[in-house]
């Protein structure tokens, strides 16, 4: 199975507003920014694959 890794992110702002107007400040804090990108793979899964798709590896059956 050959996983594929996020490489790349393109963002394009329109209708942007002065600095000083802005009421809250975006954060690009890597750790932040990958759990909500975990959140949001983990959603699609189990909306693809059911509920009991992503679980703790130690609750699986060991298969030689």
């Amino acid at each position: 199975m050959h996983r594929g890794r996020l490489t790349g992110i393109t963002l394009k702002g329109e209708d942007l507003i002065a600095a000083d107007q802005l009421a809250e400040q975006i954060s690009f804090d890597q750790a932040r920014e990958a759990r909500l990108v975990a959140e949001e793979v983990s959603d699609r899964i189990r909306a693809k694959f059911g509920p009991g798709a992503i679980r703790p590896a130690t609750t699986l059956l060991r298969v030689s």
